[in-house]
């Protein structure tokens, strides 16, 4: 008998594997559509899973742990998007919780915001990827050549542009920049249009699965310009202050539900392998989800704490004194829950 949790997501699972359509359709009239929250659980808007995404295995972790239960958990899923439309449906509220770094968020918040991380995601897994044949062995050998990357706006783009900058590479101004959505620039890079392309994960495992090659990763290029041992932050748990004044339990449950489903996936890396086709992965490139548990479980950040602080200090430190940040937000951009 299975000891996975009976929860409404899986119920709604079995009504597309089991009943059919008219099935599916009877028990979605059963759970409701809106299902409300059991009594005495913590209710949040969040993003739904984000297929392809390096985050995207949480919750198929979570389903088959029964971490949000756990947790006393009911996470109403809204809305969709990219990394953009999320962190704009954060500061609009119609999410309560989405990720944001320590530079996006320190950027909205000298804008008016008011945006707090409280908790770890991520750490930073943009990776400089160009074919197999290229001549190109540093991201110094790629100046003035065609580079794609996210936009401006994204976390990525403000690490990759801050870890170049540590390095004396101006990144606005010294490669040929192609920003846009990373679906977008991949097409660009497999129809040969980029000379490289600073691919997140699992993109960029899927590219060396098929036999590209990693000139650097934007963890390892921060750390050679600063000195620095821990690992770049990319991202967290963030919310709006006014929401957690109100609903701090709230936001402390869904930073241990992250923080679970995290050390499961370190303690246990196969999962990240049976859980492939999350990350849009087809079984087919066996390559790739061979090396998926290898490169992805070091991405899964697990530690809150005065090191990560210092980090996101440092970051932002560095950022206003390059200029990819132009001033510093009044308050702090985190949170010890």
């Amino acid at each position: 008998m299975s000891t996975t949790p009976l929860t409404r997501r899986s119920l709604l699972r079995a009504a597309g594997l089991v009943a059919g359509s008219a099935g599916a359709a009877t028990l979605l009239s059963a759970c409701g559509v809106d299902e409300p929250a059991a009594a005495g659980t913590r209710s949040a808007k969040v993003q739904p899973r984000s297929p392809g995404t390096a985050g995207a295995i949480r919750d198929s972790v979570a389903e088959q742990f029964g971490l949000e239960a756990k947790h006393g958990l009911h996470l109403d899923r809204k809305a969709g998007g990219g990394p953009g439309a999320g962190q704009e449906q954060l500061l609009t509220g119609v999410l309560d919780i989405y990720a944001f770094g320590p530079l996006g968020a320190t950027e909205v918040n000298t804008s008016g915001h008011d945006v707090v991380i409280v908790g770890p995601s991520l750490w930073n897994h943009g990776r400089w990827i160009v074919p197999a044949d290229s001549p190109y062995q540093s991201i110094a050998d790629l100046k003035g050549r065609k580079v794609g990357v996210q936009p401006p706006s994204s976390d990525t783009y403000r690490a990759a542009a801050l870890a170049a900058a540590v390095n004396g590479i101006r990144f606005d101004r010294e490669f040929k920049l192609f920003t846009g959505q990373p679906i977008a620039n991949l097409a660009l890079y497999e129809r040969g249009d980029l000379d490289a392309i600073i691919a997140i994960e699992p993109n960029a495992t899927r590219l060396v699965g098929s036999g590209n090659r990693q000139l650097a990763s934007v963890d390892e290029l921060w750390r050679k310009g600063t000195g620095e041992r821990s690992p770049l932050f990319l991202n967290g748990t963030a919310v709006r202050r006014d929401w957690l004044a109100a609903n701090r339990e709230t936001a402390r449950a869904y930073v241990d539900f992250t923080l679970e489903a995290w050390r499961l996936i370190k303690q246990d890396p196969t999962l990240i392998g049976r859980y492939h086709a999350d990350y849009g992965v087809p079984a087919t490139e066996k390559k790739a989800i061979e090396l998926l548990p290898e490169r992805l479980a070091p991405v899964y950040a697990d530690v809150w704490d005065d090191t990560v602080f210092a980090n996101l200090e440092k970051q932002i430190d560095l950022a206003v004194e390059v200029g990819v940040l132009k001033k510093r937000a009044a308050k702090p951009v985190y949170e010890k829950l």
